[in-house]
């Protein structure tokens, strides 16, 4: 659904935009820049000199139809790890061709979604390389690496020492491994550990004779907090380039780069647009009640526990106390934001929760019983209902009468 068009002054998400949008949407409101988006894509491809490269987005962080088809028709895919993953894709209009699946724990109704669709896995063990050697042969795949030390806790892919059966399992079945994918961890920012695991995902790959990629999974790091600093892309991907230069000279061929970004492509582009309504000071303290909720957003336990939050009309410089946002529920712990720094608010006034358009809408839940925001898509003079508000009806759909 496409709305009115917008002023050149409402094109930044600004406080006209704002206003406008929660006007005619409501509150609270998912809100996406798909310019930010585009800008993302474009740093995030260039920093990339090898060839041939894929960059799959990892529709886990947001799987907004709107903001995928924008992706996939900038030339990404779509990295899953599970089925709902891939169906979102696919219904999307993201061809089987262009989705890899990194999956871990497949039972019998996941192997056959995945093999009905033609969808390429990268498996998590020798057990799951058994399973998908049982169901067919003559194919391909690959595998998740362990790119940790056995006794490190990490508990995906496979270890060096296990490749061996794994090829074995593979050539009594009629298959190829074709690739090694590794899991570095979510939201890092440290270069180094991207690195360090590279190499020993490259040395592991000497063992493969049909290797035709690496896939280093995704996870690069986002700055949520004011103070701290983003993965450095650029050197990054330089480096990475070179090492996967040295790798193709070694092997006397060229071996494809596969990555995963997600809330590097995304984050910074979602707001979630709040009412305030109500405002109380006590203790030397001020408290802000807004009509959201920690339903609405990230699960803390999971994910990153801070967001930016500001006024989209600020009055004045902020205020010498400390503010707490509070949700509208009494759960104990529904806090948006604690011990902030805001100018004077008042109820009706408009806050802006910040870099949420990786892992809010896709971990918001009907925790607290809350019917959950819409979403809207702000793409250059046009603004796009993608996900409309919940009703209450929708917290019981899928309750059956008895």
């Amino acid at each position: 659904m496409m709305e009115r068009c917008l002023t050149s002054a409402e094109h930044s998400l600004g406080q006209t935009s704002c206003e406008y949008l929660a006007r005619r949407f409501g509150t609270p409101l998912y809100v996406y820049d798909a310019s930010r988006i585009r800008e993302a894509y474009g740093s995030f491809a260039s920093v990339f000199s090898h060839k041939p490269l894929e960059i799959h987005y990892a529709i886990v962080c947001n799987k907004n139809r709107y903001i995928v088809r924008l992706l996939r028709d900038l030339g990404a895919g779509i990295h899953a790890n599970t089925p709902g993953d891939a169906y979102a894709a696919l219904k999307a209009g993201v061809p089987s061709s262009s989705i890899v699946y990194s999956g871990t724990n497949l039972d019998a109704a996941d192997f056959d979604f995945l093999l009905k669709n033609g969808l390429r896995v990268n498996l998590d063990s020798l057990d799951q390389l058994r399973d998908l050697a049982a169901r067919r042969h003559g194919t391909e795949c690959g595998l998740r690496f362990l790119i940790d030390a056995d006794q490190g806790g990490n508990r995906i892919g496979v270890t060096s020492l296990e490749l061996p059966e794994a090829l074995k399992i593979a050539r009594n079945s009629g298959m190829r491994l074709s690739g090694l994918h590794m899991y570095a961890g979510t939201n890092t920012c440290n270069p180094r550990r991207f690195l360090e695991c590279f190499d020993r995902l490259a040395k592991a790959s000497d063992l493969l004779p049909d290797l035709e990629y690496l896939d280093l999974g995704g996870g690069f790091g986002v700055a949520y907090r004011e103070q701290s600093e983003p993965l450095d892309l650029n050197a990054f991907g330089k480096a990475i380039s070179e090492r996967m230069a040295g790798l193709c000279q070694r092997r006397g061929r060229g071996v494809r780069l596969i990555l995963e970004p997600g809330g590097t492509l995304v984050a910074a582009a979602g707001s979630l647009l709040m009412t305030v309504v109500s405002v109380k000071e006590r203790g030397g303290r001020r408290f802000v009640g807004v009509d959201s909720t920690v339903g609405n957003i990230v699960v803390e336990s999971v994910y990153h526990p801070y967001h930016r939050i500001e006024p989209a009309c600020p009055r004045g410089r902020p205020m010498d106390i400390g503010t707490d946002i509070c949700g509208n529920t009494t759960h104990a712990k529904d806090f948006l934001g604690r011990g902030i720094r805001l100018p004077e608010v008042r109820p009706g006034d408009l806050l802006r929760l910040g870099d949420v358009g990786a892992y809010g809408y896709a971990m918001s839940s009907h925790f607290l019983n809350r019917p959950r925001p819409a979403e809207v898509v702000v793409d250059g003079e046009e603004v796009h209902l993608t996900t409309r508000r919940e009703t209450f009806e929708d917290l019981i759909a899928t309750q059956l009468s008895v």
